[in-house]
């Protein structure tokens, strides 16, 4: 017998129609957001976002210029858990919202 466990879908979404999809775990990095004026001030990889144990995070990896979960610079913190409408900061140039 198989035993199939599904990750909600969350989503992360910028400026304009730019979406993210996360299932399960990504890392996000500047090659992620070439499409932004600012992108050289995001870490090559910034940070991550994963689902364990049944909930969302985010964590910042080591970044340069800070991850930030709804004002909170996250830096050296951890995993920080997600909830809708939450919003992340990369670098302090680009907004991602959450969405479930």
């Amino acid at each position: 017998m198989f035993t199939v466990e599904l990750y909600p879908a969350l989503y992360l979404r910028a400026e304009g129609a730019r979406r993210y999809r996360v299932n399960w775990y990504r890392v996000f990095g500047r090659s992620d957001f070439l499409w932004h004026p600012r992108h050289q001030f995001i870490s090559r990889r910034h940070f991550a976002v994963g689902y364990e144990e049944g909930v969302y995070f985010v964590e910042d990896l080591g970044s340069t210029n800070g991850t930030f979960l709804n004002g909170v610079d996250i830096r050296g913190k951890g995993r920080a858990r997600l909830q809708p409408g939450d919003v992340i900061n990369v670098a302090g140039v680009l907004e991602l919202a959450v969405e479930f």
